[in-house]
């Protein structure tokens, strides 16, 4: 992945928080259920604010955000929150690693690579959020702005069940979900303008656009 300040972040409207984001980490939120004092780690956490948002609504203790682009960083730490950007800092075990549009940016074999590295990390919980792939994504593309290549279900689960047993060294006894929504749905209001419409067409917010997935193991 760029590590570079692309022309799609300058732009500020890319840096707003967005009614698809809200609906999409209200559905995160509830998934993982009421739980404050537990620690929390968001890969790729890019601005921060999804993380935030689940510190906010008690799903977790004072997030630490893992990112690795100098502007991203400085973007989180004016907020106040846990930038971190050194492996050297991070946690040995989280109860929740999780991340919102990361693994899809990248190919084989680091795209797996990806996805094991939340299993190192966690203990409980490994949660992500992606892009699904469907026909009109593939139709329209993403790669002039954000290079992509989104996730199947079958896909997601298989790599989630695969990073499971390389690195917890099981699959009984974990609980795997994976589902596709329509963030969509649940927007309760567009902003005017071209920009706002068109992300929301072309993006996220598409029919079955996003896919949530997650292992989860009973720790004693």
């Amino acid at each position: 992945m760029s590590t570079i300040w692309s022309s799609y972040w300058q732009d500020v409207c890319n840096l707003r928080w967005t009614d698809v984001d809200l609906v999409s980490l209200e559905k995160v939120a509830n998934a993982l259920g009421f739980g404050p004092e537990r620690s929390l780690l968001e890969l790729g956490a890019g601005r921060g604010l999804h993380s935030k948002f689940l510190y906010e609504m008690l799903r977790c203790e004072n997030p630490d955000l893992y990112e690795i682009n100098p502007e991203m960083l400085l973007y989180i730490e004016r907020q106040g929150l846990n930038a971190i950007s050194d492996n050297a800092k991070l946690k040995q075990r989280y109860d929740i690693v999780w991340s919102y549009g990361v693994p899809e940016h990248f190919e084989d074999p680091m795209r797996q690579e990806i996805i094991d590295r939340h299993f190192e990390l966690a203990g409980e919980w490994v949660l992500l959020v992606i892009p699904r792939a469907t026909w009109l994504r593939r139709a329209i593309g993403r790669h002039d702005r954000i290079p992509a290549e989104d996730f199947t279900d079958a896909e997601f689960r298989e790599r989630l069940e695969r990073g499971a047993k390389k690195v917890w060294g099981q699959t009984d006894g974990v609980d795997f979900h994976v589902e596709s929504f329509c963030p969509l749905f649940g927007v309760r209001h567009i902003p005017a303008g071209w920009y706002n419409i068109m992300d929301r067409l072309v993006g996220w917010a598409l029919p079955g656009g996003l896919l949530i997935g997650w292992a989860r193991r009973e720790v004693s």
